[in-house]
């Protein structure tokens, strides 16, 4: 009986010390990583807290619908509108809308003058009922990316109110567009496109600041001569009609000083979009196109993001790096890197003097701060 007890407690022994490892494995001190109610995760490591940026914690889910297929950050809003080459989708964060992805096949009715949006108006007065949506339509007088993206909060409101297929869907704003590096571009519209960039910009939206990615093509659909006003004598005045269109309009965004986080998030989900064998076919019987894409819609719109991503890789990182530290400045937050993994992390001013940490230790390169954080320590 006496040897069955030893061995019993034995036995015991080791189940406890076994159990008690399995508990600890992965988190010092058996502390289970916490999910936070907005996603973010938060982990403990060495008695240092750490929780990880929005972007660090994401997950992706895969949507789908009979148009068009694509991953997304799971639990993030997808909203789609128009038809054919008009089609458009919107991808955003509930929580931080600014965190998004969007898509529009073409943008159409891009004047080429304000003398043409006149001579529409002047039209409309005479009774020319058809000339009433082109007397609305913003004037882009010189065609490019960068114009064509400072004028966009005009263009969305125009096709939001005259284009019934939008009915439901709302476009970003991107209020008060600002360039801050540019890159030239090669895509397969190049050959027709008018001032043709990739570019990094800033803008706000409902007065929020945000930045990020920007592309599109411009091309000219020629010019259209109209009536611009009574005759004088047998002359009747004559205006351009004409307009631009724009073509494979792609932006990836985040808010302000963020989107070195997302950056790679976005444009990871938004290289897996395809469209359907159906919708493919649908917007080649729409009609035929001045620039014909509507057949290989997908790999168009794969090479647009892939000029993206090379465009970002090839960026100043100086303007990473000043606005960082500013953010940091601004935001009471000193920089340190775990020393074991390499991992970047904000933490509140002071925070190393305070704990002298051996794993954490000060930011001392600038080139750090043009790397995403992967969280806060608190």
């Amino acid at each position: 009986m006496k040897k069955k007890s030893v061995l019993s407690l034995l036995l015991a022994a080791a189940l406890a010390l076994s159990l008690a490892g399995c508990a600890g494995q992965g988190q010092p001190g058996g502390k289970e990583p916490v999910v936070n109610s907005d996603g973010t995760i938060t982990k403990e490591e060495n008695d240092v807290k750490i929780t990880e940026t929005a972007a660090r914690s994401i997950e992706t889910e895969l949507y789908e619908t009979a148009d068009f297929s694509l991953q997304i950050p799971k639990g993030w809003t997808v909203t789609s509108g128009g038809t054919a080459m008009y089609h458009s989708i919107r991808v955003q964060d509930p929580s931080q809308p600014l965190n998004q992805m969007f898509v529009l096949l073409k943008a159409e009715g891009l004047l080429h003058s304000q003398e043409g949006k006149d001579a529409y108006a002047y039209n409309v007065t005479m009774g020319n009922t058809w000339a009433q949506m082109l007397s609305q339509a913003p004037v882009l007088t010189t065609p490019s990316t960068e114009n064509f993206f400072k004028l966009f909060s005009e263009y969305a409101a125009f096709v939001e109110q005259w284009e019934p297929s939008y009915a439901g869907y709302t476009f970003p704003r991107f209020d008060g567009f600002a360039v801050t590096d540019r890159f030239a571009s090669a895509s397969l519209l190049s050959p027709y496109a008018l001032g043709e960039e990739t570019l990094r910009a800033s803008f706000t939206e409902n007065g929020k600041e945000g930045e990020g990615m920007f592309a599109a093509s411009v091309v000219d659909f020629g010019s259209v001569d109209i009536a611009a006003g009574l005759p004088v004598g047998y002359i009747i005045p004559r205006a351009d009609g004409g307009y631009y269109m724009a073509y494979n309009v792609m932006a990836v965004t985040a808010a302000k000083d963020t989107f070195i986080e997302w950056e790679s998030v976005l444009t990871k989900c938004l290289g897996t979009l395809t469209y359907s064998e159906s919708f493919v076919k649908a917007t080649e019987q729409a009609g035929e196109e001045k620039v014909a894409m509507s057949k290989e819609i997908s790999r168009i719109t794969n090479e647009r993001l892939e000029i993206i991503m090379a465009a970002w890789e090839d960026r100043n990182v100086e303007q990473d790096i000043t606005s960082q530290m500013q953010s940091d400045e601004t935001g009471g937050y000193e920089r340190v890197y775990d020393t074991q993994t390499g991992e970047i992390y904000r933490a509140e001013a002071g925070w190393y003097e305070s704990t002298g940490s051996d794993r954490y230790k000060p930011v001392t390169e600038n080139k750090m701060y043009a790397e995403p954080i992967s969280g806060y320590i608190e």
